[in-house]
């Protein structure tokens, strides 16, 4: 093909298609409709790229709002000083411009303001340290490094018996704290993205994405992805079942020309009883812009007209955040995880995810019952193999389906195969895990239907009584996680019942 990609771009192609398709684990490989956006924008590429000119040096360590930042300082705030100590005086060196969430005082309306400086930023530099709970900051990593967004991930351990706030966490708490972490990095690493021990490499990190973004925002390598990603983009926002209408809307949205309903018959071989209604992959979508959108006729392969309006929200005119891949080629991970045996999981109408107390047994005293009565297929995470309950043996509901475990690793292939998922948050678990997999499953744009329970004002645990610090802490995650299900237009309910019904209703509809 008289084609000669470096080593970098190939690690992109390999890095891009396993954020934007939806195959599990962390297999390097891409398909053959991947292959042909790829080579399309290999053969649109200019022979030189400029480089980025170093941006102005900005005084205000709090925010800048009127115009883009490169980076959104996320992650731990008070009483963390990582930010002031290390961050911004080797960003302010380096010339990069960076938005400071951290305010002395945190209050609701400034989850907006926050949500603003995201989508304009660049890079995503989060830090999850063990000075705090750090509830939001892994509920935005979730979401975001699941949303193709270019994010920079620090994480520090907790350690038994440490102090947070001043004060000295439980070894309940603590357990809680470390599994929601690792669920955490699991699900980023299954996603391709290295994890930093340590803010200095990170800093590294972020400076070689930008260093190496050329004059108009896009290096080589980014441009190359950037089409991939808003070609998954705009088929998701369709929810993952395009049809053959749905096409040439997006066609014309896209490469800003038409499209005949003609060409997509020939196209596909089916000019006799072609049908407007037929869905197409992912897959065969990437395979058709490909096609379609060839040198001779296309505006965008010199005008670069995907990336340059939104579809929706996660691609924002004049940033970088459509162009830049989740991390630059020296910060990809290693160490693949290991592969999940999906072939081995059945597939399910809901999964019945969240909260696991054991005082509130919401799933075989509501939502089991209900699913039951309308003959639809559960996925349970709770059992193990030694419950009496299992498919097809010890119990008279055939269907039914179990789990062996409750890694997350293992639990995504059932929430990857079930229609909708389930999750409630009960307001007698501290349910940061079950939090973060809502998160990582908005972000992939997962139908998903939500129950959130605040926590009250005198809370008990088990039998431990938080304390008003712990309880605002995980309320604030509570309150994160119900702005972005109504900004991602998810069902967000208090009451269980009621948020089984929307779950049964939508996968029937489904």
């Amino acid at each position: 093909m008289k084609l000669f990609p470096s080593k970098s771009q190939v690690s992109k192609m390999l890095q891009c298609a396993r954020q934007c398709s939806r195959r599990n684990g962390a297999t390097d490989y891409i398909t053959f409709g991947e292959f042909c956006v790829f080579v399309k924008e290999m053969q649109n590429q200019h022979p030189k790229q400029q480089r980025r000119p170093t941006p102005p040096k900005i005084n205000n360590t709090i925010k800048c709002q009127n115009s883009k930042c490169d980076v959104f300082l996320g992650g731990s705030c008070n009483p963390t000083t990582w930010r002031v100590d290390t961050a911004i005086p080797e960003l302010e060196k380096q010339g990069i411009t960076f938005y400071n969430p951290q305010v002395s005082m945190w209050a609701p309306e400034l989850v907006a303001q926050e949500y603003d400086a995201k989508q304009a930023a660049s890079v995503l530099l989060f830090v999850i340290d063990s000075q705090t709970r750090s509830t939001v900051g892994m509920i935005e990593v979730a979401y975001l490094v699941a949303s193709g967004r270019c994010v920079v991930v620090v994480a520090q351990p907790y350690e038994r018996a440490q102090t947070i706030m001043g004060e000295v966490i439980t070894d309940r708490e603590f357990r809680d704290l470390v599994n929601a972490q690792k669920i955490l990095l699991d699900l980023v690493k299954s996603k391709g993205v290295k994890v930093h021990s340590n803010l200095s490499t990170a800093l590294q990190c972020t400076a070689n994405i930008l260093r190496n973004s050329s004059t108009n925002g896009t290096s080589a390598e980014e441009q190359i992805t950037c089409k991939l990603r808003k070609l998954r983009e705009v088929y998701d926002s369709y929810g993952g079942e395009m049809k053959l209408v749905n096409v040439l809307e997006a066609f014309e949205k896209l490469t800003k020309r038409s499209l005949e309903i003609t060409q997509l018959c020939n196209y596909f071989n089916t000019q006799n009883g072609c049908r407007t209604n037929s869905t197409i992959s992912f897959e065969k979508f990437c395979a058709l812009m490909a096609e379609f959108s060839t040198p001779d006729n296309c505006e965008m392969c010199t005008a670069d007209v995907w990336a340059a309006q939104p579809f929706q929200r996660q691609c924002t005119t004049n940033n970088n955040t459509c162009s830049l891949n989740n991390t630059y080629v020296n910060c990809l991970i290693e160490t693949p995880l290991p592969e999940v045996d999906v072939d081995s999981i059945p597939n399910s109408d809901i999964f019945l995810g969240g909260s696991m107390s054991s005082n509130y047994k919401w799933r075989s005293e509501i939502a089991i019952p209900l699913i039951k009565k309308h003959g639809l297929i559960y996925y349970n995470p709770v059992l193990r193999e030694s419950d009496e309950c299992r498919l097809g043996k010890g119990c008279d509901d055939d269907k039914f389906v179990r789990s062996n475990s409750s890694d997350v690793l293992e639990w995504k292939g059932a929430l990857d195969k079930s229609k909708v998922l389930l999750l409630v948050i009960t307001n007698d678990t501290r349910s940061m895990t079950s939090i973060i997999l809502a998160a990582f499953y908005m972000g992939l744009n997962k139908d998903m239907v939500l129950c959130v329970q605040n926590l009250p004002d005198e809370c008990m645990i088990g039998n431990e009584k938080l304390t008003k610090n712990a309880i605002k802490d995980y309320n604030r995650a509570r309150v994160y996680i119900t702005d972005l299900a109504n900004r991602k237009q998810v069902p967000v309910f208090e009451n269980i019942t009621r948020a089984v019904e929307c779950a049964i209703e939508r996968c029937k509809s489904r």
